[in-house]
């Protein structure tokens, strides 16, 4: 399946990949969150071992997922704001 770039998407296609990238943005960070709590607990039994670095190999994960629905909001925010301006430019005429 090939992506769209954000600029050739629809606003409603936009707010789609919104909730999206917001569900998924859910699910990392309880995942960061059971990781974390995973690393300290064995951490705490067993000493510095795999699990006590693991959250830190998905953590770049977490970040791209951040950015990129950081990207979708500017979009949105972009193409309403287009919108609003030339509505406003229709009713001064």
């Amino acid at each position: 399946m090939q992506k769209k770039i954000l600029s050739d998407q629809t606003l409603e296609e936009l707010k789609r990949t919104e909730k999206k990238h917001k569900s998924i943005i859910k699910f990392h960070i309880v995942s960061f969150i059971i990781l974390i709590g995973i690393a300290v607990f064995m951490t705490l039994e067993n000493d510095i071992s795999i699990y006590t670095v693991l959250p830190l190999f998905f953590t770049p994960i977490y970040i791209y997922s951040l950015l990129n629905l950081k990207k979708v909001k500017d979009e949105i925010k972009v193409r309403t704001a287009h919108i609003f301006l030339q509505k406003r430019m229709q009713d001064l005429k």
